[in-house]
């Protein structure tokens, strides 16, 4: 079968998508590891946790929607990811 310009489309689109991934879950890591340190670092402070809390909940619920839009983003993706290398087998 002869290979068109849509082809190196998806070609270029299924490697921008894997490395798209792959910085989200990375991402996704720091923010874990982020986590894990706030809590050794509150662990024994726990009136200072109640306060960074409350003082800060605004910031911190969205915060947790960027990393929930993350995740979904991430999920996405990686159906795209089948998809797209499904229709380039369809090539080959």
């Amino acid at each position: 079968m002869v290979k068109d310009h849509f082809y190196y489309c998806l070609k270029d689109r299924l490697i921008f998508s894997q490395e798209y991934a792959n910085e989200c879950l990375k991402c996704l890591r720091y923010i874990e590891i982020y986590k894990k340190a706030d809590y050794e670092f509150y662990k024994n402070n726990k009136l200072l946790f109640f306060f960074e809390e409350l003082v800060n909940l605004p910031i911190n619920i969205y915060r947790s929607y960027k990393v929930a839009k993350m995740r979904i983003h991430l999920t996405k993706c990686l159906y795209d990811i089948k998809v797209l290398k499904r229709e380039i087998e369809n090539y080959e």
